[in-house]
């Protein structure tokens, strides 16, 4: 990730939990940063999509064009 003064932080997840409740998907990775700001420190990242526009069942012939969410990053201390 690059913060707003150019300086960089390399994450690298190792777990992660999928939940979907009404459509609604929640994902949570966590890992660690290993180069830039903040190495050595635990990584949290939290992303939340609502439910796609499209039918699930058009990921067998055209494909799913895409979907939006939120997402937040944590650097833990």
């Amino acid at each position: 990730m690059e913060y707003d003064d150019g300086e960089q932080s390399l994450i690298v997840y190792d777990q992660g939990t999928t939940t979907r409740t009404l459509g609604f998907l929640d994902v949570m990775l966590s890992g660690r940063v290993i180069e830039g700001r903040g190495k050595g420190r635990s990584a949290r990242r939290t992303v939340f999509f609502a439910p796609p526009k499209q039918l699930p069942t058009e990921c067998l012939s055209s494909g799913i064009r895409g979907n939006s969410g939120d997402a937040q990053l944590e650097i833990l201390p």
